[in-house]
């Protein structure tokens, strides 16, 4: 299990890696229309092709969406709960601590660990945090709300295509499978490029509050993780779901909260400390999870 873990992870780490080396060395991720084209192309299809692709049935979708949205409600519920307790402020630090990084990270991971099968599962989990980022992140940094920001979000939309597509059991030409499958087999590679490349553009200097970093770091895996696993004991899941669900909800803090902490005056260099410590710390949930599963 030990080994299989490894050969998994390698290549998630080694792609990260590179990100972060050509981030520093070179200028070829620099383009702000490589983040654009995941966003509006790669991951888009990448939900679609899963959809249209999956052998399992709809319903085992509505279960895992369903789940991912009770953890985040549980997490938000523990994660106010420790920052009241703390004496931190909730509008910046909650978002960090409820919303993992299913994208950039969670995905390919699952995908590495678990296969093709888990992966519509950790697209489905990975767009409702995006939900959750532009609702209840936007929403507490920036003191209001707007609903086109989800309305223009291009996952949404191809999840809710491919549910219809699916609904309506329409056909499904292999030239259109074919240009989906092409088109979407460049996200995971692309995604922990820009990983590594955002790694490497985080300012972590001001580690004067070292105590805090680790706390919160801590916080944001044992949160995640102990919200999913009472969603997995009160919730009928298989055991595949269980495990991405599982997967995802013990990933470290998402770059986007950081992102989104900078542009609303949040505490933004707490958070990029935060991505940093909390991603080792994923790491080893996560080879606890595949030990004990």
């Amino acid at each position: 299990m030990l080994l299989a873990y490894v050969n998994a992870l390698i290549p998630v780490l080694f792609c990260a890696a590179l990100g972060y080396g050509l981030a520093r060395k070179t200028g070829l991720l620099n383009s702000p229309s490589l983040a654009t084209l995941v966003t509006h192309i790669g991951l888009p299809t990448l939900i679609l092709n899963a959809l249209l692709t999956m052998d399992a049935d709809l319903l085992s979708l509505s279960g895992t969406l369903w789940a991912i949205v009770a953890v985040l409600v549980i997490s938000a519920l523990f994660g106010a709960v420790v920052l009241h307790l703390s004496g931190l402020p909730i509008r910046g630090y909650l978002p960090m601590l409820v919303n993992p990084n299913t994208g950039n990270l969670g995905i390919p991971l699952v995908f590495a660990l678990l296969g093709p099968e888990a992966l519509i599962h950790a697209v489905v989990i990975s767009t409702v945090v995006q939900i959750s980022h532009f609702t209840l992140g936007v929403g507490l940094l920036s003191g209001r709300f707007s609903i086109t920001s989800i309305l223009r979000n291009g996952s949404i939309l191809a999840l809710i295509a491919g549910v219809i597509w699916r609904l309506v059991d329409a056909p499904r030409p292999e030239a259109v499978m074919s240009t989906l499958s092409l088109l979407s087999g460049m996200t995971l590679p692309i995604m922990l490029l820009l990983l590594g490349k955002s790694l490497a553009s985080i300012d972590v200097r001001r580690l004067d509050r070292l105590g805090r970093i680790v706390g919160l770091s801590f916080a944001r895996v044992t949160i995640g993780l102990t919200a999913a696993l009472l969603v997995c004991l009160a919730l009928p899941l298989s055991p595949l779901v269980q495990q991405t669900l599982l997967l995802q909800a013990s990933m470290p803090v998402a770059v986007i909260s950081y992102l989104l902490a900078s542009h609303y005056n949040g505490p933004k260099d707490d958070i990029a400390a935060i991505i940093l410590v909390s991603l080792p710390i994923s790491l080893l949930a996560v080879l606890g999870i595949q030990l004990l599963s």
